[in-house]
């Protein structure tokens, strides 16, 4: 039982954060949505509940989200599967930039809610007060920006993610889907 990575399989560190990370955007969206939905409608008290849904989880699971970005490029990365080398090159472009827009999302996020002039309040359990002495609108605008360009780089590369990972259960049946559940190597 492997802790990190190896040349041939994933370890349970990077197994666990790859699976606290999927669920945790797939967490971020909900809520974001929600929130947008609420307030499109017009509904104030409801946009604010889902906001502070959202910023939670995000506080929650920055750490986990930061950890899964700095193992990506710190440890040993598994033998690519054996198939063409633009598939290879495809897989490994989409998967870095997951990780960028991940990135722009755990720095935006809290930027936006800072440069807002508020603090970013946890499940109501601990507060991170703004480090800034005042609302900062050009900050926070761009904040906004950058959060939805991760976004929506994020919405138009995970089903290419999801996609090449079904392409290796049900079609290549090569063991590149299961090495994220368990650490195993590649099937011969």
């Amino acid at each position: 039982m492997t802790l990190t990575n190896t040349q041939d399989r994933y370890g349970w560190l990077t197994i666990a954060l790859h699976w606290i990370a999927a669920f945790g955007v797939i967490a971020m969206f909900a809520t974001g949505i929600q929130a947008y939905i609420a307030g499109e409608a017009g509904d104030r008290a409801a946009r604010g509940a889902a906001m502070g849904m959202h910023i939670s989880i995000g506080g929650t699971l920055f750490a986990f989200f930061a950890a899964r970005i700095i193992l990506h490029y710190t440890q040993p990365r598994p033998v690519k599967p054996n198939q063409p080398a633009w598939l290879n090159r495809v897989a490994s472009a989409t998967q870095h930039l997951l990780l960028f827009a991940l990135a722009i999302q755990i720095i935006s996020g809290p930027l936006a809610v800072w440069s807002g002039g508020r603090a970013i309040n946890v499940f109501d359990v601990v507060s991170f007060a703004s480090p800034f002495a005042e609302p900062n609108d050009g900050l926070h605008e761009a904040a906004e920006v950058a959060h939805a360009i991760g976004r929506l780089t994020i919405l138009m590369l995970l089903p290419l993610h999801v996609l090449g990972s079904l392409k290796h259960l049900v079609l290549d049946r090569d063991g590149v889907f299961t090495r994220i559940l368990w650490p195993r190597p590649l099937s011969k």
